[in-house]
């Protein structure tokens, strides 16, 4: 019986997960943003970050008006769906935007001890507008740097009819890349995070 009944609970466990990812108001629109479409893409000097490592950690989902497998649009008239959970789709979306930079990106599952780690909070995401809080940590769970990021998305065209769903997907690309590059562009993260590197780099390289 006990068998029984922990196969009824994993069971509905993962019921009520299906539930919540896929659950969505009646959209209008539902646009898939894929990690084969994203391409990075800066418009600033990044260059220094190049061949610098990093530890990129969790990216958890704490934003309100959003399920866990959607965002939308202010009059939820469109949504948008990641692969899985929107967390999952900015991780790898991040991932591969470092990567691109040319950086050494490290994981929770085999962190590098000589490079520091960003944890990423989605406070708030439309397409409109994504507010995000960075922290930036070295060594043992020592926060240097803890920052809100608000990035707002172009303005949408005057026409319904020029909202297509090519133009909305390459909207949503465009914003992935904003808050990115805000985040690294930033003179205060760019300080905090090459200070990390100095300070926790191995004293063979300093």
């Amino acid at each position: 019986m006990r068998g029984k009944s922990m196969v009824v609970l994993l069971t509905g466990i993962l019921l009520c997960t299906f539930l919540a990812v896929n659950t969505t108001v009646q959209a209008d629109k539902v646009m898939v943003v894929s990690l084969t479409n994203y391409v990075p893409h800066f418009t600033a000097d990044l260059s220094k970050y190049k061949g610098n490592r990093i530890n990129l950690l969790d990216f958890d989902n704490q934003a309100k008006d959003t399920t866990l497998g959607y965002y939308f649009s202010p009059d939820k008239k469109t949504s948008y769906m990641g692969p899985s959970f929107i967390d999952n789709y900015f991780w790898y979306s991040c991932e591969k935007a470092l990567m691109s930079l040319g950086m050494i990106v490290s994981n929770r599952n085999k962190p590098d001890p000589h490079a520091p780690a960003v944890w990423m909070s989605l406070k708030s995401m439309s397409d409109a507008k994504f507010v995000v809080e960075v922290k930036l940590q070295k060594f043992l769970y020592s926060v240097s740097l803890t920052k809100t990021y608000t990035i707002t998305g172009e303005d949408l065209p005057a026409k319904p009819e020029q909202r297509t769903q090519e133009y909305l997907e390459k909207r949503a690309y465009n914003m992935t890349n904003k808050l990115f590059e805000t985040i690294l562009n930033d003179p205060e993260f760019k300080t905090a995070y090459f200070k990390a590197v100095a300070d926790m780099a191995p004293p063979q390289v300093k």
